[in-house]
């Protein structure tokens, strides 16, 4: 059967005349095709109309040719003339029914340069609907390769998953949300196994026959139940407004026939939110292949386009279940597929993605555990296996082990968002990329597997080692976020910066941005101190113990404990920058003459965010937004009319004690702090080394592996930032503190 298969009446072929029906005017006897529209039967209300006669009269008629006439009557002249569209092709004369598909709006983009707009002024009766049918989607090109395609636009009811007026600015939006529309118009086409909905040459929505559910919901009205991605918004579904019965009738035997299962024995696909993406490394080809991806409660599924034959499923729930990456592009691998690179062409539906909370329990796996999945720099899927003797990387085409013993270099490096890392021997050579707290977790595991090869008689050697690089640790632990947010300041500034003052704003929008980021920032950055005060001390007694456990058992020596206190009481000096912090918060809210909720939020969500970046070592420290606040500020206008000149000054003398702040009390403190350190970190040690001595046999492995570890991590977090979208390494934090400790001016002190 056809899908319109509504014949109109043979007698609607006829000629074109006078509304009033009379002979033709114009030169043109006779239409081609027949008859589905005529404005002298259903008169239209022209919205728009170019190149016609001011004064006259217009009448259209749409024939199943397809073709569209224009009978334009000058009524001061009376000359008459026919403007002929034929063939008529969408989308240069766009045909819809809108108002639950009632109403008709054409837009025709004529020849000679001439245009009409109009639509019916009130709903069609059903005879004209029925005659309409007769269009049979002609207006698309490809109308014949198709197993259904509606008469013409047709209404379609979306089916959102939240309230679309209360549809608020994504955290990627600059500007405000517009809101959410209530009805669509579009062809409906059923093709090589999909559901299309189209309009004016653009493709809205695209379901895997599959992966939805169709069924009627009124004489002429189908329901479409699945996931799916309209302008940015999650839908649940939609309605189909069919025009006629007969219409109906045709695409549920469409959509019902269209499903296609790689065996007759599956089970039923689920039904969850699809979208189109591009996948590398299926079935082990290194080839990009464009496939949907769809997610349910329990599982990701790839499967082919047109086909609709699953060629990978991920159980979300699998321990084995390894993924790393972004909301735009990740890499996933099970025992049985992968390693495989998904690229998603919707940002909302990467989003979707990293909310999903079994993907992301995954991906913490992920860098809590390896295997990692990365890719290499032209793009190709691998998984990294770091083991105790050799780094293995395998993917498309690509097997490599690399002994630990046989390394010559381990080289990281690091982007605004995705890092990389570089291994070679003597005779091999492998570069991966991926997103930060993934390279850095390989690292890590690379540099610990070398120093374990020592055996446990290094662990002295090591202990002593990792002492030396706490230095680093606790200056860009401690102020490591001042200086991301003084990088900001500066307008994204990079590690040679640092000792840069923030210059006084130039105009009205650069100030506001600076007094918006500044205030953002400084509340962060009391967050922070706050729990280096009440946390760290704890945290980094935990961490001690840890190495202590495969000796102790578990139990927690008391000279340990005794430690926590001192290590407290040597962070004492971190008090005098909390309460400069304070001191200019407290300034900066007196001076903030706004609404706080009025203020644009620093973009936490975007697709920059990591897969998994809540695993990382130390999230407590972590600076959640001023490293990223206002980067795409946009709303200063708002804001400079309630920035005056008194408030102006008062933020001029803010950044002042900033910049005083940042060049000269935190290197003094940096020094104080590392030397109060020095003594109960080194104290630290010994005490460990003497426990770890006599540990047995047994247990020295164990002791051996994360003594190495504590020492990789400490040497590789230095090398990178703290995290995504800050360029600033941890490394360069400290080297900066240490440097600009010996340019702060001092008293001078008599010799002795």
């Amino acid at each position: 059967m056809h899908p319109t298969p509504l014949d109109p009446p043979s007698a609607s072929r006829a000629s074109l005349g006078p509304a009033g029906g009379g002979p033709a005017s114009g030169g043109l006897e006779r239409i081609r095709g027949q008859v589905v529209f005529d404005s002298a039967w259903f008169p239209l209300r022209e919205h728009g109309s170019q190149g016609f006669s001011r004064m006259g009269s217009r009448r259209l008629v749409l024939t199943d040719h397809p073709a569209a006439y224009v009978h334009d009557t000058n009524v001061l002249g009376g000359a008459t003339t026919v403007t002929a569209l034929e063939p008529a092709v969408d989308p240069g004369a766009t045909v819809e029914l809108v108002e639950h598909s009632g109403r008709l709006v054409v837009d025709l983009r004529l020849p000679a340069g001439r245009a009409f707009a109009a639509s019916t002024v009130a709903p069609l009766p059903t005879e004209a609907l029925a005659l309409l049918t007769g269009l049979r989607g002609a207006l698309l090109a490809d109308a014949a390769s198709t197993s259904f395609v509606s008469p013409c636009a047709v209404s379609v009811t979306p089916l959102y998953e939240a309230e679309p007026t209360a549809a608020a600015p994504s955290a990627m939006e600059a500007t405000p949300a517009v809101a959410a529309p209530r009805e669509l118009t579009a062809y409906v086409v059923v093709r090589g196994g999909r559901l299309e909905l189209r309009a004016r040459g653009r493709a809205l929505l695209d379901w895997p026959l599959n992966r939805i559910g169709v069924g009627p919901g009124g004489p002429s009205v189908a329901v479409v139940s699945g996931g799916a991605v309209l302008d940015g918004r999650f839908l649940t579904g939609v309605v189909l407004h069919l025009v006629t019965p007969q219409v109906l009738h045709a695409f549920l035997a469409a959509a019902g026939t269209g499903t296609v299962r790689a065996d007759a024995s599956d089970a039923p696909a689920a039904i969850g939110t699809s979208a189109p993406v591009s996948a590398r490394g299926l079935a082990g080809d290194a080839e990009v292949t464009r496939v949907d991806c769809v997610l349910d409660d329990t599982a990701l599924e790839l499967q082919e386009h047109h086909s609709a034959r699953v060629v990978a499923r991920f159980d979300l729930f699998d321990s084995r279940l390894r993924v790393a990456g972004s909301a735009e592009r990740f890499v996933v691998v099970d025992p049985e597929h992968g390693p495989v690179t998904v690229q998603s062409e919707s940002a909302v539906f990467g989003r979707r993605l990293l909310e999903h909370p079994a993907l992301r329990t995954a991906a913490e796996r992920t860098l809590a555990d390896g295997p990692y999945p990365a890719e290499l720099a032209d793009g190709r899927p691998v998984v990294c296996a770091v083991g105790p003797d050799a780094l293995r990387v395998r993917g498309p085409g690509l097997e490599l082990r690399l002994p630990f013993t046989a390394l010559r270099a381990v080289e990281g490096t690091s982007q605004e968002q995705r890092a990389g890392l570089r291994v070679a021997t003597g005779d091999a050579e492998v570069s991966i990329v991926g997103q930060l707290e993934l390279v850095r977790a390989v690292h890590t595991d690379i540099v610990a597997g070398r120093h374990a090869t020592a055996g446990p008689r290094a662990v002295p050697d090591m202990l002593r080692a990792a002492v030396g690089l706490e230095e680093d640790y606790f200056l860009y632990t401690i102020f490591g976020p001042f200086y991301e947010l003084h990088a900001v300041l500066l307008g994204d500034g990079t590690a040679a910066e640092l000792g840069r003052a923030v210059p006084q704003p130039t105009d009205d929008e650069a100030r506001a941005r600076t007094a918006a980021t500044l205030a953002e920032g400084l509340v962060e950055l009391q967050r922070h101190l706050d729990q280096v005060g009440s946390v760290l001390p704890a945290f980094v007694r935990h961490r001690d113990a840890l190495l202590l456990e495969p000796v102790t058992g578990g139990a927690e020596p008391a000279w340990l404990k005794a430690q926590e206190g001192r290590l407290r009481a040597a962070l004492t000096p971190v008090q005098r920058a909390a309460a400069e912090t304070a001191q200019l918060a407290a300034q900066a809210t007196r001076l903030l003459d706004l609404d706080p909720a009025a203020l644009p939020r620093p973009n936490y969500t975007g697709t920059a965010v990591s897969l998994g970046v809540a695993a990382l070592l130390n999230p407590v420290f972590l600076v959640s937004g001023a490293t990223q606040a206002y980067s795409r500020y946009t709303q200063g206008e708002k804001r400079t009319a309630q920035l005056g000149a008194q408030s102006a000054r008062g933020w001029a003398t803010l950044l002042d004690r900033w910049n005083v702040l940042v060049s000269t009390t935190l290197p003094v403190l940096g020094y104080v702090l590392t030397e109060n350190l020095f003594a109960p970190r080194w104290e630290t040690a010994r005490r460990m080394t003497s426990e770890l001595r006599g540990a047995p046999v047994h247990t020295r492995e164990a002791v051996l592996s994360a003594v190495a570890y504590r020492l990789a991590r400490l040497d590789v977090l230095r090398r990178y930032p703290a995290g995504a979208g800050i360029r600033v390494g941890r490394g360069a934090v400290a080297d900066h503190l240490r440097a600009a400790r010996d340019t702060v001016a001092t008293p001078r002190f008599v010799d002795f």
